[in-house]
């Protein structure tokens, strides 16, 4: 498919910069150092300046903001170029998904009380669905997904292969779950009587609000009691371990091979970038950011909407004064330095 890039603006509610040609259409998308004459691209970091500066697209996606001295391509200006540029995609190539088909496949296992509309939703080959489960309208069970007895899932979710779904797990509306992940499972939970660990029956179930995304082979255990819950709009990356009982507030990101220990909460809109680790009981304000390989060992109380609170180091602390504390050890050697210096003039002297 094609579309031309005249056309293109007008959908995007672009600002046109640099002339528009007038034959001149898109059929696919690239980097932009590796777009050709018929390629989208967009600009949104001073970091590939040079890139735009040599780049051959059809046209490049910049901000409303954007105010470089570039002349040889048609530039559309948008709020988003990212976001634009992913509109772009879907018009060019649809949602990116496969059709799916609708109904129950022949390999499928589903309980006779299963409730749901078999004309409007899509059980893959070897899927299995528990007894006294409930799956909403147009949501798609993946081949091979196994859900246990008492699930809810809600309208327009898509569950992809092999993801494992525990008893009474309850899954918001819009809610997309990525292959291998597993919901449910029990939490780390083991008490020494003084000869062995003996293991602790966790009672409870995992909750997962509307249109929330969790990556591939992320595991969140249910609760000892009650629920561990995952909450609006969170997006969660690949393998990250989510411990029982721990609750995410609404929008937060959570990067790969982030761990939440057991029983901690998160507030809206927190970030943990790659490999954070949250120690057990833990509580993290909103509006938190925890720099890559953050450990968090006491409760950080957090930002607001004009003010986010950046958080790094192990033990976690506010991101200037782990920076500052960073750089004192590598003043060591200078100061040994210094010091045989000032010891060796004392020398002198006696």
């Amino acid at each position: 498919m094609q579309i031309e890039i005249r056309e293109l603006a007008e959908r995007l509610a672009a600002e046109p910069i640099n002339p528009l040609p007038a034959d001149g259409v898109i059929s696919s998308l690239a980097a932009l150092s590796d777009a050709g004459p018929e390629d989208l691209s967009f600009f949104h970091h001073r970091r590939y300046l040079d890139d735009l500066k040599g780049t051959r697209a059809g046209a490049v996606l910049v901000a409303r903001d954007f105010n470089e001295d570039v002349s040889h391509v048609p530039l559309l200006k948008v709020d988003s170029p990212s976001l634009a540029f992913d509109a772009a995609a879907r018009e060019l190539f649809g949602t990116g998904t496969v059709e799916i088909t609708q109904g129950v496949h022949a390999t499928a296992v589903v309980a006779d009380d299963v409730a749901f509309d078999p004309a409007n939703t899509s059980i893959g080959a070897h899927a299995v669905v528990g007894a006294g489960s409930i799956i909403g309208d147009a949501s798609v069970i993946g081949e091979g997904v196994s859900i246990g007895c008492g699930a809810r899932i809600g309208n327009e979710c898509h569950i992809y292969p092999n993801t494992t779904l525990y008893d009474r797990t309850v899954i918001g509306e819009r809610v997309i779950i990525h292959s291998g992940a597993v919901l449910g499972a029990d939490g780390f939970g083991f008490e020494f009587d003084g000869e062995v660990h003996r293991k602790i029956t966790h009672f409870g179930f995992v909750q997962i609000d509307d249109d929330v995304e969790i990556g591939a082979n992320t595991t969140i255990d249910r609760g000892r009691f009650g629920r561990t819950r995952v909450g609006e709009g969170t997006k969660i990356d690949n393998l990250v371990q989510i411990g029982h009982n721990v609750t995410i507030g609404k929008c937060c990101i959570i990067v790969a091979d982030s761990a939440i220990a057991g029983s901690s909460r998160l507030g809206d809109h927190v970030t943990l970038a790659a490999q954070v680790g949250v120690a057990g009981h833990i509580e993290i304000g909103s509006f938190s950011v925890l720099i890559a390989r953050t450990g968090v060992t006491k409760n950080l109380p957090g930002g607001n909407p004009q003010k986010p609170a950046f958080y790094s180091g192990f033990p976690a602390g506010p991101v200037e004064r782990i920076r500052k504390e960073m750089v004192y050890p590598r003043k060591v050697p200078d100061l040994l330095r210094r010091l045989r210096v000032i010891e060796g003039k004392l020398a002198e002297q006696e």
